[in-house]
């Protein structure tokens, strides 16, 4: 349920060009990365990152969440890495 409602956020966001560096944008990443790390999940901004470039590096990963929003798999890495330097 928060995966999803994470996703549909950051689709959202896309959607509507709001900047990968939006303060609304960090925070939710913020927010999910909190929420996994809650439910038993060891996740930090780097790894994140990590998991964020193979979702764009896999093409069967990639092609989800293109069908979902083209530049989704890229917004979401790039997102993903602005968090990871703003939280050093």
């Amino acid at each position: 349920m928060e995966a999803q409602q994470f996703m549909n956020y950051i689709k959202d966001a896309l959607k509507n060009g709001v900047k990968a560096n939006d303060k609304s944008v960090q925070e939710t990443l913020k927010s999910h990365i909190k929420f996994l790390n809650d439910h038993g999940h060891r996740v930090d901004a780097k790894s994140f990152v990590a998991q964020t470039k193979f979702f764009l590096d896999d093409d069967f990963h990639r092609s989800i969440l293109e069908n979902q929003l083209t530049g989704l798999s890229y917004y979401l890495y790039t997102a993903a890495e602005m968090h990871a330097s703003l939280n050093q």
